[in-house]
């Protein structure tokens, strides 16, 4: 027995309004999980930034440290350049003085 065609039409179209119902309900249900994501983002960027400013703040120090550490580091460097320069000179001044004296030594024994 064949359907009627208003039969049919009234069936599809309550197919059709049974599908469109289902497709609203999934697209609240996406919806709803964009939502839920854009919070879970947002949650994550403000973390990052707070962890990155923490991070920067801990090279700042580390920074500040080394310049402070280089800065002794020099000071060290130039005391003993200075140290050396000061020996070096004592040690041509003695060597001077113990040459003149040996000579001094030989000449009186020479004469």
């Amino acid at each position: 027995m064949a359907e009627d065609p208003l039969t049919r039409l009234e069936s599809n179209s309550s197919h059709m309004k049974s599908d469109i119902q289902d497709m609203k309900a999934d697209i609240r249900s996406v919806a709803g999980q964009a939502q839920h994501l854009k919070a879970e983002l947002h949650a994550f960027k403000t973390e990052m930034a707070k962890e990155f400013g923490a991070l920067r703040l801990e090279i700042g120090e580390l920074r500040s440290e080394m310049v402070t550490e280089f800065g002794k580091i020099n000071t060290t460097m130039a005391s003993l350049q200075t140290q050396i320069v000061q020996s070096k000179l004592w040690m041509l001044t003695t060597g001077v003085a113990t040459v003149l004296s040996v000579a001094a030594v030989v000449g009186l024994k020479v004469h």
